[in-house]
């Protein structure tokens, strides 16, 4: 037969390839009809047809369907960087610990590249360990609620056996052991390790039994014939990609409903679509991504293989075609055109305009949102340029789902391509001479006809060809070839991320718990008109208040509370209708202690879900004093101030401390009673301690006795070096009583001073030899006449603000210490302490 075209057509030499196939190798290829041989021909399969007849269902319908407990265990590849539902395979209630879970979900009927995330109950886990390792512990999950509840063992396809420590576990008390063998070898699994914690969080930890396993990261492997490394026989070879044509590429080659031989696939076409995938485009945010990815789970239920696939094809606008018994691809990229069409051998059907009802003029899409948590989303519908306008009365919408996209902005390509391919109106079909027989569906082609036919000119896609040979050349052409064409043109694949892209309103997810709404922020308010008259004593209390939870399923609010860092004690559940005038919820805690905080927190509560709890720490009981400002005196402290207007305050007392620490402080001053509210000042000494030294500011020098080397004047006493000498007054001393004495020393040049006082005989303090506030103690002798200051023959130096006195048992201790006013109820319970206030005591 190769001979007689040979002879037909002596001006083709060699072998002939048409649809890609050498004619003198394709089995099949050439065959006899009449007194045509029909040379295979191609055909361009529409993916956007194809989505049309059988719409795609969503990538979160699939999840839910294979986590379905009740369906058959369904076989799946999944394929790119995508979430991925588990399908229990395995479950055991119990082994040597009673209150643990054991489950194993099938995530990959397949071996999976990793690394990997869990998700349960649509709460992401975080794990540290190696969950890759099934001789160790595994992955520990290290966040709220599931921090040592939880063990996680993911298996890529190359486990031998179930993990070490689950079967160690299923040794003995198991109800339904995990064995040995339940490996499931070459697909990738996740074995979780469960424990059930404490009874009172189970409902918050564990939304449902079993959780619902989800787990995102990098799945199946797949071949990619331009790595001459890999073999497309020896998935070991393979490497994971999220390239679209590789993807479809392997689910045509390893689908267990109907594969696809490799001499059965036109590979070389593969490889130039794998190619166009991975073109670079750019974002209008600046970035860029590979132009056709994908991402999903493609589950074998029974449907056909090529209806099974469409979406896949959809989500990169890919076409098919089949060419001389063989599938190809043409990638959705532009190509310049192949052939210049100039002459036709007989013309068929020639349309220029389609029916008003078969073109849209509005396209819209559904995606996978990787930024929503893989769910469905929707772009925002597209009206194709001057469609409207051109077709008038309502808008044709179509709609595609494109659920295997890899992105937002893959599917706005997309839809654009989609949308201008679906208004083209132009076909034209024809037989073409024999120089068309090179030519294949999906090529693009330029028609430049002469007069009268110029109107049919223009850049065309082949949608279909079918060279014959005329054996007996009747047609008076030994070769011809049928042809179907429709317009096409660059514009279709031009993109402008700047002007096409459209902003995408993607919602931060917060992944804490957004299964139940906690109640709003804690208020808390003590005191007046909070307090519990009983018709005697007032007991002190807390009134919380917090909004309630948004969630319709709350159904009340359990509390509990405690004392400073204490454990928590339970305190009830509070209905969902006790609420106050403003609309809050509201409950009454009496007070413990007025002197120590309380901690207070509470959670909403339905018939089958917890919030989180919201907290208050350290409410203190309001016996707040205000304005509180302390004053030193001589042996005394003056303390003024507001009281709370409280019902229960009493008074205050006074406490004293050298070193800044109320718990080791001694009382100075007890119970002085005050009204509630009122402004006040109370002391701790004697307040009515006086400077028994007139002129203690040295402003007067007729004041002052003095014996030669002192001078007073302009308010300071001065010694001049030279001679010992004395500055005194003398009031009514008592005999062997102790006196207080205070001095400042503005200016020191050398020598020291002294107290003293003098009678029968002399007494001094110690001696003074620094600058700044000193004190001292002198006993007056017997006979005590004067009191004063003391110089050396070497002082050299300014004194001022000189005081003495006598002390009594009633006055606080001289010098520097810290001081509190504490606030005191009618029972006597003290309330939080005011301080501390440093003070110098003279």
């Amino acid at each position: 037969m190769v001979a007689m075209i040979s002879a037909l057509l002596p001006g083709l030499t060699g072998s002939i390839t048409v649809g890609g196939v050498a004619l003198t190798t394709a089995a099949g290829g050439l065959t006899v009809a009449g007194t045509l041989a029909n040379l295979g021909g191609s055909l361009l399969l529409s993916s956007a047809a194809n989505a049309l007849a059988a719409p795609s269902v969503s990538q979160q319908q699939t999840r839910w369907t294979l986590s379905d407990l009740s369906s058959l265990l369904t076989k799946r590849f999944v394929y790119g960087e995508t979430r991925a539902v588990g399908s229990r395979i395995v479950r055991c209630a119990e082994g040597k610990n009673s209150n643990n879970l054991y489950l194993c979900y099938l995530l990959n009927s397949r071996a999976s590249e990793g690394e990997f995330e869990l998700l349960l109950d649509k709460r992401r886990v975080t794990l540290t360990g190696n969950p890759y390792d099934f001789t160790g512990s595994g992955g520990a999950a290290s966040n709220y609620p599931f921090v040592n509840y939880t063990q996680v063992w993911f298996g890529l396809g190359d486990q031998s056996g179930p993990p070490d420590e689950i079967l160690d576990d299923m040794k003995s008390g198991a109800s339904d052991p995990v064995l040995a063998t339940d490996a499931a070898q070459g697909c990738t699994v996740v074995w979780i390790k469960l424990h059930a914690g404490p009874p009172g969080e189970r409902v918050k930890r564990w939304k449902s039994m079993p959780p619902f396993v989800e787990v995102e990261g990098k799945f199946s492997k797949v071949w990619d014939p331009r790595d001459v490394s890999q073999d497309a026989d020896d998935p070991a070879t393979w490497q994971w990609s999220e390239n679209h044509a590789l993807c479809v590429l392997d689910a045509l080659r390893t689908n267990p409903t109907r594969p696809y031989q490799t001499r059965n696939l036109l590979i070389d076409q593969w490889k130039v679509a794998a190619d166009a995938s991975e073109e670079i485009v750019s974002l209008k945010s600046g970035g860029s991504e590979k132009r056709y990815s994908l991402g999903g789970t493609l589950a074998f239920d029974g449907a056909e293989i090529e209806d099974a696939i469409a979406p896949l094809m959809t989500a990169g606008a890919a076409d098919f075609v089949r060419s001389a018994g063989r599938l190809g691809i043409r990638p959705a990229v532009w190509v310049a055109p192949v052939h210049e069409l100039v002459d036709v051998l007989e013309y068929a059907t020639v349309q220029t305009l389609q029916p008003g009802e078969n073109l849209s003029t509005q396209v819209n899409v559904n995606y996978t949102s990787k930024a929503r948590q893989y769910e469905e989303a929707a772009l925002a519908p597209w009206s194709i340029p001057g469609a409207q306008a051109a077709d008038g009365g309502a808008a044709s919408v179509v709609e595609y789902g494109l659920h295997w996209a890899g992105s937002a902005q893959q599917a706005m390509r997309v839809r654009k391509i989609l949308g201008l391919r679906a208004r083209r109106q132009k076909t034209f079909a024809g037989v073409a001479p024999p120089s068309f027989a090179e030519c294949e569906a999906g090529d693009n082609i330029t028609v430049n006809l002469p007069s009268p036919f110029v109107s049919r000119n223009g850049t065309y896609e082949i949608r279909s060809t079918h060279p014959a040979i005329d054996a007996l050349g009747e047609g008076g052409v030994a070769m011809r070839c049928p042809v179907s064409l429709i317009e096409h043109s660059s514009d279709i694949y031009d993109w402008d991320p700047a002007t096409d892209e459209e902003d995408i309103d993607d919602p931060v997810y917060d992944g804490t718990d957004d299964d139940m709404d906690p109640p709003g922020a804690i208020t808390v308010t003590s005191g007046a008109g909070v307090d519990l008259d009983n018709g005697g004593a007032l007991i002190p209390r807390f009134r919380f208040a917090f909004a309630p939870s948004v969630s319709a399923a709350v159904t009340g609010y359990e509390w509990q509370w405690r004392l400073d860092g204490e454990p928590w004690q339970a305190g009830g559940v509070i209905g969902a209708e006790i609420i106050d005038d403003d609309d809050d919820v509201i409950v009454y805690l009496p007070a413990s202690s007025v002197s120590v905080g309380h901690d207070f927190r509470v959670r909403a509560v339905g018939r089958t879900d917890i919030s989180d709890w919201i907290d208050l720490t350290g409410a203190f009981y309001d016996m707040s004093l205000s304005g509180v400002a302390a004053v030193a005196g001589l042996g005394f402290a003056t303390f003024t101030g507001t009281a709370p207007a409280n019902s229960v305050f009493t008074g205050v007392r006074i406490y004293r401390n050298t070193i800044d620490d109320f718990d080791s402080a001694t009382m100075v001053a007890g119970l002085n009673a005050l009204d509630t509210g009122e402004s006040f000042i109370v002391h701790a000494g004697d307040e009515t301690t006086v400077n028994l030294l007139a002129d203690e500011g040295f402003d007067d020098a007729a004041d002052w006795s003095m014996t030669g080397g002192w001078v007073v004047s302009g308010g300071i006493a001065t010694h001049t070096l030279g001679a010992v000498s004395k500055i005194r007054q003398t009031p009514s001393l008592t005999d062997g009583a102790t006196y207080r004495c205070a001095v400042d020393v503005d200016r020191r040049d050398a020598g020291s001073v002294t107290f003293y006082s003098y009678g029968s005989s002399q007494n001094q303090s110690s001696s003074i030899s620094t600058t700044g506030q000193s004190f001292g103690m002198v006993v007056a002798p017997t006979g005590a006449t004067q009191i004063g200051v003391r110089a050396d023959s070497a002082f050299d130096g300014d004194i001022d603000n000189l005081i003495a006195y006598e002390q009594t048992a009633a006055h606080l201790a001289q010098g520097e210490a810290y001081f509190w006013i504490v606030p005191v109820t009618t029972t006597g319970a003290e309330g939080q302490p005011n301080g501390p206030h440093q003070l110098t005591i003279i």
